[in-house]
């Protein structure tokens, strides 16, 4: 069974499984876990990137297919732009990782931010916030249709929920994504340890 047909049937229960866990309460929008840890990729849906078919809008205006990033290895995660505490937090550890990996391979590595928010995202919000983030031309940030989101953010074992004040409680997930688009390993939370996730990196070719 081809990558997305799995995901559409994983988005049913994974949504419903989030709603109800979910707590609203958390005035800042945002889920939080007690435990920050890495995880294995086979925590995460199974199969490439590429094969989700969705087309997707960067921060300079271009339409995209995730086939794009096809040929060297990425770090991907999801945000979005007004998110005031959790989102500023992950950017600057996936900054840091890349720095690591720079320092490491000799090589920026491409770095893919998503929106969960289809609707107040689009190119010239997701552009003002990379030049407000100081996020250099290796990362690329998208936008896309809820459909599409939803169905990546299973893929990436990403889980959010849109809450009255228009925030979203999500979870805190950054993925390194080969460059056949299959996810190799994820870590979960604010200021976990990354040295695993460069290794993995470094085996990467």
């Amino acid at each position: 069974m081809k990558l997305q047909s799995t995901v559409k049937l994983l988005i049913l229960f994974i949504t419903f499984a989030f709603n109800f866990g979910c707590d609203e309460q958390n005035s800042s929008g945002h889920h939080h876990h007690a435990e920050d840890h890495v995880l294995a990729a086979s925590d995460a849906a199974q199969g490439s990137l590429f094969d989700l078919g969705s087309q997707w809008t960067t921060e300079s205006n271009q339409t995209i297919t995730l086939k794009h990033f096809k040929g060297s290895p990425l770090v991907i995660s999801m945000f979005y732009a007004t998110c005031q505490s959790i989102c500023p937090r992950l950017v600057a550890d996936m900054e840091q990782l890349a720095k690591k990996i720079l320092k490491k391979t000799g090589k920026e590595p491409r770095m893919v931010l998503v929106s969960f928010d289809s609707e107040k995202d689009n190119p010239a919000v997701l552009n003002a916030y990379k030049k407000k983030m100081n996020l250099k031309e290796n990362w690329t940030l998208l936008s896309g249709k809820e459909e599409d989101i939803r169905m990546l953010s299973v893929v990436l074992g990403i889980n959010y929920k849109k809450i009255s004040n228009g925030e979203f409680n999500h979870s805190a997930v950054y993925s390194l994504v080969s460059k056949e688009g299959v996810v190799i390993s994820r870590i979960e939370g604010i200021g976990s340890n990354s040295e695993g996730l460069i290794s993995e990196y470094q085996k990467l070719k």
